[in-house]
C-alpha cells in the first residue's frame, strides 16, 4: 500500500503539504470541513493535486474511509481544519497529534486565555462578551478606559482584529463586530487590552511534547498604532529568542501541543512576555516562503522529516540570510502621486527579493491604518546586513516623498 497522509482544509499555507509530501513518495489526501472552500482561500485550492478528496459529514463514517489507507498522519493545512483534524487523527492514529481535551484552547482565543491562567502562564487581560454595558463596566474594573483596547472574534486570526484608540467608539466598533460573529459558533466579541513592547511572531514544531523553534520574526508597528513598518527574521542567537522560546513552551504546554507546527504571537513587554494568540498549524504561506529563503527549512519541511523519516528532532533553526518585509503606508486617502518609482525597485535595490505593491501612480488608496490598509510590502534578502539598512532607508526615503491628493 503506498503511504498517504491526510490533510484537512489544504489552503493558504496548507496547499504547501501535499506537494512537499509528493517529493517523497507519499500521496495526500484532502478532507473538506465544507463543500466549498470559503471565498477568500478558495483561489489556493488545487484538487489535482490530491489523491482523493472528501467533504466531512459523518466524523465516524469518514474516519472508517481514511483509516482504510492507513495514513502516516492527519494534519490540518490551514485555521478552519485544526479542529477536525485532531478529532480525525485521534480517531484513525491515535497519539500522532495534539491533547484533543484542550482543542478549544487552541482554536478559541478565550479558552486560550482559561488554559493559560489555569496552568499559570502570564497573559493579557480580556473579556468575552456580547454585551456593550458588560464591557464598559469590565474597563472601569481594570482600568483600562481611556487605553486602546482591541477587539475580535473569539476565533480567527490577527486579521480580524479592530484596534480602537482612547477616544475612538469602541461601542460602535463592539456592535459591528457582534454582528461580524452573528451565526457563528461563538456568538461573543472578545475584548482585550494591548500590550506596550515589542512583538514577536515565534513558528515552533512538535515531536511528542518536545518544542522547538523553526523561525522568529520581530514586528515592528508605528507607535500604538496597528500600522506595520517591518517583519525581520531574528537570529537564533538573540537572546530575546530564548526568553520567548521559554514562555513559547509554556503556552503550547497549557494548551495541549504535542505534535506538529504551531505559531504564536508573543510581545515582550516591561513586565515580561504576554500572549496574543495561538495556534496549532502552520504560519501563513509568506512565513513559510521566508522561513525557507532566510532558514533553509519551514514547519512543512521539518513535518516531512518528522512525518516521513521518523525525524524526532527539534531543534533551533539557522538564520543563514537576513530577511526583512518592509511595509509601505500611505498618511491619507485618495490618488497617489509621486511613486513611479515603485517600478525601478528591483534594480534599485541590491537586496530586493520581491514585492506586492498593488498600488501604482494614480491608485486611490486607503489611509493606512493596519496591515489590510498599507500600500504593500517589499522583502528584502541577503547576507549583508548593513547593505539590508540601507535599502530600508531607501524605500523609507520613497515612502515620505509620496503624495497623496
Amino acid at each position: 500500500m503506498e503511504r498517504s497522509i491526510v490533510v484537512v482544509d489544504p489552503y493558504a499555507a496548507g496547499r504547501g503539504i501535499a506537494p512537499a509530501f509528493a517529493r517523497r513518495g507519499v500521496e495526500a489526501i484532502a478532507v473538506l470541513t465544507s463543500p466549498q472552500p470559503p471565498a477568500g482561500p478558495s483561489r489556493t485550492w488545487n484538487p489535482a493535486g490530491y489523491r482523493e478528496v472528501h467533504v466531512l459529514t459523518d466524523l465516524d463514517e469518514l474516519a472508517g474511509k481514511l483509516a482504510a489507507h492507513d495514513p502516516i498522519a492527519v494534519v490540518p493545512g490551514t485555521e478552519t481544519g485544526v479542529e477536525a483534524a485532531e478529532t480525525l487523527s485521534e480517531l484513525i492514529v491515535p497519539g500522532r497529534s495534539n491533547v484533543l481535551a484542550l482543542s478549544s484552547a487552541r482554536r478559541d482565543k478565550w479558552q486560550t486565555a482559561v488554559a493559560l491562567r489555569t496552568a499559570g502562564v502570564p497573559h493579557l487581560r480580556r473579556i468575552s462578551s456580547d454585551s456593550a454595558d458588560e464591557v464598559a463596566a469590565w474597563l472601569r474594573r481594570e482600568g483600562l478606559e481611556g487605553t486602546p483596547i482591541a477587539l475580535e472574534p473569539r476565533a480567527g486570526g490577527t486579521g480580524d482584529v479592530v484596534v480602537v484608540q482612547p477616544g475612538g467608539d469602541w461601542r460602535a466598533e463592539f456592535l459591528r463586530s457582534l454582528r461580524r460573529v452573528r451565526g457563528s459558533r461563538n456568538r461573543k466579541v472578545l475584548v482585550r487590552e494591548i500590550a506596550v513592547g515589542t512583538g514577536y511572531e515565534v513558528d515552533t514544531y512538535s515531536v511528542d511534547g518536545r518544542h522547538g523553534l523553526a523561525a522568529v520574526w520581530r514586528r515592528a508597528k508605528g507607535g500604538q498604532t496597528d500600522v506595520h513598518l517591518s517583519n525581520t527574521l531574528v537570529s537564533a542567537d538573540d537572546r530575546v529568542v530564548d526568553v520567548l522560546l521559554a514562555f513559547v513552551r509554556q503556552v503550547l504546554d497549557a494548551t495541549g501541543v504535542r505534535n506538529g507546527p504551531a505559531h504564536a504571537e508573543v510581545v515582550i513587554t516591561a513586565d515580561g512576555p504576554l500572549l496574543v494568540e495561538v495556534s496549532a498549524g502552520l504560519a501563513g504561506a509568506e512565513r513559510q516562503e521566508l522561513a525557507l529563503l532566510g532558514t533553509r527549512e519551514s514547519q512543512i519541511t521539518r513535518m516531512v522529516r518528522h512525518r516521513v523519516d521518523g525525524d524526532t528532532s527539534v531543534g533551533r533553526y539557522s538564520r543563514h540570510l537576513h530577511v526583512k518585509t518592509v511595509y509601505l503606508s500611505s498618511p491619507a486617502a485618495g490618488e497617489l502621486c509621486n511613486a513611479i518609482r515603485f517600478d525601478e525597485l528591483a534594480s534599485l535595490l541590491p537586496t530586493w527579493h520581491r514585492a506586492v505593491l498593488p498600488y501604482r501612480e494614480g491608485s486611490t488608496v486607503p489611509r493606512t491604518q493596519d496591515l489590510r490598509t498599507s500600500l504593500g510590502r517589499v522583502v528584502l534578502a541577503t547576507t549583508d546586513a548593513e547593505q539590508l539598512e540601507r535599502d530600508e532607508a531607501v524605500l523609507r526615503k520613497i515612502e515620505a516623498e509620496l503624495i497623496v491628493v
